[in-house]
């Protein structure tokens, strides 16, 4: 059978969501076998794959090639290594202050002052570890068993979780340990009113 121009064996066309046969051939390259970058190597260096496969392919592999030259800032400023957070928020100030200037654009002013958010966040993680492991060291030392003043009081039938934790105890109110001041003494020459 001949075919005339502009008609193919399959009058139908392909059948929806099936792969033409380079796709497939791609991917059965791919199914385990080969690696993806040495793929697309071979796909760039091949002289009879289409031009857009061969762009598309080094498109992929430019940033593997050739990584992003570092952003340096335009002119140098001096900024200390902060060592406290005070240090830090000076920074921060300096920062601010060489931006109003011009003497650094807004992009990198604010990259600099994320700098010194990161430092000035570990830093205080670091000291709130460091506080709360002093004071469980104390606790333990001292052997003291930490009342805080409220209980829970259960008041509400219990709630099971799930097959493997615990129920749920449902508290009815809080109640108080210790007598509790709800408001401040008055002043002892305080004669309870107005001015007198």
């Amino acid at each position: 059978m001949t075919f005339k121009p502009g008609q193919s064996g399959n009058p139908k066309g392909r059948t929806p969501g099936r792969r033409n046969a380079k796709t497939r051939a791609v991917l059965e390259k791919l199914n385990g076998v080969a690696d993806a970058l040495a793929l697309l190597g071979e796909m760039v260096a091949s002289a009879e794959a289409p031009l857009a496969l061969r762009v598309t392919a080094a498109t992929a592999l430019a940033p593997y090639q050739y990584p992003k030259a570092p952003r340096l800032l335009r002119k140098k400023i001096d900024l200390p290594a902060p060592t406290t957070i005070e240090e830090a928020t000076a920074c921060i100030a300096q920062i601010g202050v060489l931006a109003a200037a011009r003497r650094i654009g807004l992009d990198e002013a604010n990259d600099l002052v994320n700098f010194q958010k990161a430092f000035i966040e570990a830093k205080i993680g670091t000291e709130l570890e460091q506080r709360i492991g002093m004071i469980e060291a104390a606790l333990a030392k001292a052997n003291l068993n930490l009342n805080l003043g409220i209980a829970v009081q259960g008041g509400l039938p219990e709630l099971p979780v799930g097959p493997d934790e615990p129920t749920t105890i449902m508290p009815a109110k809080l109640l108080p340990m210790a007598r509790q001041l709800t408001e401040l003494p008055p002043n002892p020459g305080d004669n309870g009113g107005g001015e007198s």
